[in-house]
């Protein structure tokens, strides 16, 4: 990207600040800093700001600081008195102030692919070359377009696609360019898509910025340096709980967005290297209906994909049933060709035909061993240029020259032909990678960079074994040009055959000088150094930089990457005695479950538990594997029972003996929590829960806060101690929003909307389900979308809108509920309650029956917010169906169930329905003295769904037996309280309506039972 100002060019592409054309010298750290604080003209930049973008947060002093500001207002003509360009605010910081215009370049050389030379010389290409103008008519036109190139090693891909490139942005396209790498394959999440917007971001930053922040802000955080420190904590926020679903849906939004307003292509090159999260990422972009117009342009090798089982081979077939994309499919050149090629290369037609024969038979048209051939030809002597004319010194030369017969022999006998020095510097670089900086080979040959330097750029010029890519700056100000193999053909053969012993001194050293370098910031860089530290066997940094790449990778949501990283790292465990072995198990293990638990795989997660839970006992450690077990209970509670109770009941076992009464009773209390949520209330329970509650009431750790909040929400549920229920699931739902722990988020949003519900605060229930909503869909999270909406349909259900209670359990597809125990119950019991509603009893009996099935078939009961919900509802059934006896049954289980925590609000209920069978089977004494009870509870508690009922069945009872006064009393105070649960809502509200409704339909058959003869007392 160009910046004019003044008769300025800032061009960050080149890195060059230029005057009338003429260049200025800056250093490189002012050139940031001034390229830094032109992006981000529209704002003051912070002194915060500039080290953290930088200098990466290292410690700066103030003199180091403006002496870099001054150097830059010098560069640009400025000065600190005059300040006409860069102002300093007094305790604020510094603004760019000049006006600032934006040019691209023609073609973008910042994400072009750099190391490809492209000209005439691509030929035999005219077939694939009208495919791609056909295609960028349907993309300027708003259709998408998909095309794979493919073909073996060194027929072209690049070369051809680079031609690509030009022909599309001379029509106006812009490109974002990315391309993945054979030495971190699928281990890396988003790679090539994450290069791809870096690149682009360096070239073009503000546009760029704008766009990703609005329609995808989870990829705002793989861009560094493109939001402050300040910023971040949003964005993080903004981003919690999203999915690799959510990145991969806003990467195509993102890429529908940018082409409103300019075409462009995406390039994504060796996708047989790639990630699977990226491949997902262009099979949504192709299935796609939108609008777009976007050009993308994807290679691979289909050998190389094939032998290694990789799925683009898959995706690729299944896009092409389904029409979604072409094939370019790159053959060898013909003899023809071959022909036309020689004779641009040489300028010389008849040279071209007396060498095209010969050339074609040795090459069969591969396009890099045409190359490569004609080089060695040419090294040779056997092709020779004479006062600027190319001739063959003779064709008996040609004929008796030992040509290497396979592409392969070829590079190889290239190689030979280099010094002992060049070779040296070849083989170092081939382990630094496909791309590398002079800098690092330096380090790996332990010589002068600057020598190095010069040895590798008299190489660029000598052969054509590398070419120049631009240049490298390392976080400690090392700079230095950057260079590429012309093709990873080199790379490999050369690498392949270092000696073991070579090769593994070489990644060590080039790992400890990266490590060097990026001190502070290693985090940008952790596969590689994870990579360079393996294969150096330097194992403890190995397994350090693997622990970062896992944390980078799950900062982007790659969890399932995290997660090979892990297993990476407890691969090295098991190949080497490391001192405190068990303890870095112990957490690898620990890290490796949260990573599975995060991208949906629970089996995987509880195994890793189980493992370390098995590594803890080996090494002794009790409080790991109490630590271990209580997880494995948390993540099977909604899930598998008997494994959740399981786990909990060997908590209580094996923490009998502990010394620390603090983790001992937090342990203790968070086991005996389940078994209160999961098997109804016991007093041992209890009183477990409330030692934990106490002992830690001063604690400060999230993870005691955490269990904490678990254990007092689930205990105060059961004693109908809403208010303080409700508070522990706001607070546990904050500090699990601070750790990033979604699953845990979860579980308290449950807590506390059950309590929310039982309080009657059914406008902030309504609008806490919207956000958790809200955040589920934009996460493409369907489960806890299905919990949403079933918690929807249960404030419907309360709230008497029966037929909406019903749709809304009826949108949510059972197959999301398949390995969730607790929504499926939840599901029915709703269900079941809408069905009693609308007077359809059928109906209501399949969801008990769903109930008592899954009940048998699995051995399990429901948890204790389900089954006081069904019991309840039986009741209410029974009496629909005019069952009394069985109905009276219900009431008694409920009543049972409750009574000894006791749980107020359901005990006051289970007295009403036992007063409503009573009153059925005629008997009044016992009517009396059940509606007693239930008035004692409700006149001296906030229970607003347990109070209108018991006001319900009060007028029901006095109207029966004739007292008129005070069944008007309860009538009336039935009519207050389901006016006070309508006042939620306003008055157009459906919610509001069906309450007033069923107020009044309830009010006039109470007021008629009133005015009928009553019954003898």
């Amino acid at each position: 990207m160009l910046y004019l100002f003044d008769d300025f060019v800032l061009d960050t592409d080149q890195r060059e600040l230029r005057r009338d054309g003429s260049p200025i010298p800056l250093q490189p750290q002012v050139f940031d800093l001034l390229a830094y604080l032109i992006r981000h003209r529209a704002r003051v930049v912070t002194k915060d700001d500039l080290i953290g973008a930088i200098w990466g947060g290292r410690i700066v002093s103030e003199s180091a600081l403006t002496t870099r500001i001054n150097a830059a207002r010098t560069g640009i003509g400025d000065s600190g008195e005059a300040q006409r360009l860069i102002k300093t605010l007094p305790r604020k910081g510094v603004r760019f102030i000049g006006t600032v215009r934006e040019a691209a370049r023609e073609v973008e050389s910042a994400v072009a692919p750099a190391k490809v030379e492209t000209s005439s010389l691509v030929v035999g290409r005219t077939a694939p070359f009208e495919t791609i103008d056909r295609m960028m008519r349907h993309a300027l036109s708003g259709q998408r377009q998909m095309a794979f190139v493919t073909g073996e090693a060194g027929i072209g891909k690049t070369a051809f696609i680079a031609k690509a490139i030009e022909r599309l942005t001379e029509q106006g396209f812009d490109l974002l360019y990315g391309r993945c790498t054979e030495r971190f394959g699928t281990d890396e999440v988003f790679l090539p898509l994450i290069d791809a917007l870096v690149n682009r971001y360096r070239a073009n930053g503000p546009e760029l910025i704008s766009a990703v922040r609005a329609h995808a802000p989870t990829w705002i955080l793989q861009l560094p340096g493109a939001i402050d420190a300040s910023e971040r904590a949003a964005f993080q926020d903004e981003v919690f709980g999203a999915t690799r679903e959510r990145m991969l849906r806003e990467f195509c939004d993102l890429l529908e967005a940018l082409s409103a307003g300019r075409p462009w292509v995406l390039v994504l090159e060796d996708l047989h290297w790639s990630d699977f999260a990226t491949l997902d990422v262009v099979s949504r972009f192709a299935h796609a209906n939108g609008k777009a117009r976007v050009l993308a342009l994807c290679s691979y090798r289909p050998a190389d994909s094939a032998a290694d089982g990789h799925p683009i081979r898959r995706l690729h077939r299944d896009l092409e049933i389904h029409g979604c994309c072409s094939e370019l499919r790159l053959d060898r050149l013909s003899h023809p060709e071959v022909e036309r090629y020689l004779a641009l290369r040489f300028e010389d037609a008849e040279l071209a035909s007396s060498l095209s024969k010969p050339v074609f038979e040795r090459t069969l048209g591969n396009p890099l061993f045409v190359a490569s051939l004609l080089k060695h030809l040419i090294d040779q002597e056997s092709i020779v240029e004479t006062e600027g004319q190319w001739r063959l010194s003779s064709q008996a030369a040609f004929v008796r020259d030992r040509i290497p017969d396979s592409l392969l022999n070829m590079i190889g006998h290239e190689l030979d032909r280099l010094t002992d020095s060049e070779r040296r510097l070849l083989d170092v670089a081939s382990v630094a990678g496909e791309d590398f900086s002079a800098a690092l080979v330096a380090a790996g040959l332990s010589d002068d960079a600057i020598d190095v330097e010069r040895d590798i750029e008299a190489l660029v010029r000598k052969d054509h074994i590398l070419v120049r890519s631009g240049v490298s700056e390392w976080p400690d100000g090392t700079y230095s040009g950057s260079y590429a193999f012309r093709h990873i053909l080199y790379q490999n053969i050369i690498y392949q055959n270092l000696p073991p012993g070579h090769r593994a001194q070489t990644h060590k050293r080039l790992g400890k000088r990266l490590e060097e370098a990026h001190a502070g910031r290693t985090s940008e860089i952790a596969p590689a150094l994870a990579l360079h530290f393996e294969q150096g066997r330097e194992f403890p940094s190995a397994l350090r930089y693997l622990r970062e790449a896992a944390e980078s990778s799950t900062k982007r949501l790659g969890h399932a990457e995290a997660a090979s990283y892990l297993t990476r790292a407890l691969g090295i465990l098991d190949r080497f005695d490391a001192a405190g072995e068990f303890s870095a198990r112990i957490a690898l293990l620990r890290k490796r479950s949260w990573a599975l638990r995060s991208f949906g795989d629970l089996v995987g997660s509880i195994r890793d538990l189980r493992d370390m839970i098995a590594c803890a006992e080996q090494a002794g450690e009790i409080k790991q594997q109490l630590n271990g077990l209580t997880a494995v209970s948390s993540l099977c509670l909604r899930v598998d029972r008997h494994a959740c109770l399981e786990a909990a009941e060997d908590v209580l076992s094996r923490s009998q003996g502990l010394a620390d009464d603090t983790f001992k009773a937090l342990v203790q209390g968070s086991s005996a929590s389940v078994n209160l949520f999961l098997n109804g209330w016991r007093k041992q329970d209890a009183t477990l829960c409330d030692r934990a509650i106490e002992l830690s009431a001063s604690a400060t750790n999230y993870g005691i806060l955490i269990r904490r909040n678990g254990i007092s929400g689930i205990v105060d549920c059961w004693r109908s101690r809403y208010q303080e229920c409700r508070r522990a699931g706001t607070e546990g739902k904050r500090l699990a929003r601070l750790a990033g722990d979604v699953y845990t988020f979860v579980l308290f949003n449950v807590l506390e909307s059950i309590a929310l519900i039982h309080l009657g605060e059914w406008r902030e229930l309504r609008r806490e389900i919207a956000a958790g909503l809200e955040l589920a869909v934009r996460n493409a999270n369907g489960p806890s979308s299905a919990l949403c909406r079933l918690t929807l349909a249960w404030l419907h259900v309360e709230a008497m809108d029966f037929d909406g209670a019903r749709e809304l359990c009826e949108s949510v597809d059972d197959s999301l509920l398949v390995g969730d125990q607790s929504t499926y119950f939840h599901k029915r019991a709703v269900l079941a309650k809408a069905y009693v509603g609308l007077n359809d009893p059928s109906g209501a009996r399949r969801q008990f029956d769903d109930i008592e099935r899954r009940r048998h078939e699995e051995g399990i009961d429901i948890e204790f917010t389900a089954a006081t919900q069904v019991y309840h509802c039986l009741g209410e059934y029974y009496l629909q169906v005019g069952d009394l006896t069985q109905a009276r049954n219900c009431a008694r289980q409920l009543h049972d169930y409750v009574a000894s925590a006791p749980d107020l609000n359901h005990l006051a209920q289970a007295h009403g329905l036992l007063a409503r069978t009573a009153l059925g089977l005629g008997d009044s004494a016992d009517a009396r003295s059940h509606l007693s009870r239930a008035l004692e509870i409700v006149d001296n508690a906030d229970f607003p769904i347990a109070s209108w009922r018991v006001y319900r069945t009060a007028a029901e009872i006095f109207a029966k037996y004739g007292d008129v006064d005070r069944a008007a009393t309860y009538r009336s105070r039935f009519v207050e309280t389901v006016r006070r649960l309508a006042q939620n809502f306003e008055p157009e509200d459906r919610l509001h309506q069906s309450l007033l409704a069923v107020s009044a339909t309830r009010t006039a058959q109470l007021e008629a039972m009133t005015a009928l003869p009553s019954r003898p007392t």
